[in-house]
């Protein structure tokens, strides 16, 4: 049996779309796939017309190319913001029914239930929208059931509000499309005050469980300790756990002993460092902690199917996002 494709995205713009809705759920996608290898997923952008859009802020953005409706083994992604009940259309509405059947998911990001709601596709079924939007959404859809969590998954369909949900929303997503290792490695990306972003469960407090606060601490202490790793004896020590507790915890929340996700960090790393630098394989491989360059290839052929040197050749993972820059 041939193996599942990896996952495609696709991000429908409309305008008024905000920025930080839509980098909060393209780049931890990015993340993942550049710390996991190019195959892993994929996504593009769309605009219904194949026209650039602008987003609030005034960005434009120039797609992919038109959306088609009828493209089906996707993950769809609207992103709508301001201006959204005037960009409804019978046609509109059309090709989000259409669309909606053939894909995976559908993922309504910001304004975007609004869009789902009026094609009648959220009917019987749990949805969240802007906060801003809440009761206009509740008045004008009585079929659907509004919801005012961080973000709704009912059936096909994954509903948040603004930047700060669809990152969580997306993070659970990749949680579990991609494991709970790499829903970490995202989150952890994205946590810019660790000790308030699990206040608000947040981040890498996102995988809540016992222990999840040591496991960041020592993911910390490993991405600290990169070029000198630190035995699992010392970081057991460090985050005052024994060493067989901070096995468990990783082995429960991660799947993976301490010293394989060590392994995964200091791999990335050196798929970085061989991405963004001119260094030497020998001397990226004593930057990431490994005794040689032989070394270093070993590992790094198990984890990414490819030698180092292949993967610093390959056009680079996130290329396809350069144009957000544009």
């Amino acid at each position: 049996m041939p193996p599942n494709p990896p996952p495609i995205f696709e991000f429908l713009l409309f305008d008024g779309f905000s920025n930080m809705v839509l980098a909060s759920a393209m780049e931890p996608l990015r993340d993942v796939r550049m710390n996991a290898g190019q195959d892993i997923a994929g996504w593009r952008v769309s605009t219904l017309d194949g026209a650039p859009v602008s987003s609030s802020s005034g960005l434009q953005i120039t797609p992919d190319g038109a959306f088609d409706a009828r493209q089906g083994n996707r993950t769809l992604v609207l992103v709508a913001g301001y201006r959204v009940r005037e960009q409804i259309t019978p046609a509109l509405l059309a090709k989000l029914r259409t669309a909606t059947r053939q894909a995976r998911l559908v993922l309504a990001l910001d304004t975007a239930a609004w869009l789902l709601a009026a094609a009648g596709v959220l009917d019987g079924h749990a949805a969240t929208i802007h906060w801003q939007e809440l009761d206009a959404f509740m008045e004008a859809f009585p079929k659907t059931e509004v919801s005012t969590a961080r973000f709704v998954r009912s059936g096909p369909f994954l509903t948040c509000g603004g930047a700060s949900t669809a990152l969580d929303m997306i993070l659970s997503l990749i949680q579990d499309l991609f494991g709970s290792a790499a829903a970490f490695g995202a989150s952890t990306m994205f946590v810019y005050n660790p000790s308030r972003q699990s206040e608000l469960n947040r981040g890498a407090a996102r995988l809540e469980q016992r222990g999840s606060r040591k496991i960041l601490q020592a993911a910390n202490l490993m991405a600290e300790n990169i070029e000198t790793p630190l035995s699992t004896a010392e970081l057991a020590k460090q985050v005052s756990l024994s060493e067989r507790t901070l096995a468990r915890a990783f082995q429960r929340e991660l799947g993976m002993t301490p010293g394989k996700y060590y392994k995964i960090l200091r791999l990335q790393h050196a798929r970085y460092l061989s991405d963004e630098t001119h260094l030497s394989l020998e001397q990226i491989a004593h930057r990431c902690g490994f005794s040689s360059a032989s070394s270093l290839g070993r590992s790094f052929s198990t984890l990414y199917g490819r030698t180092i040197r292949e993967a610093r050749g390959q056009e680079k993972p996130w290329a396809q996002s350069d144009r957000l820059n544009d």
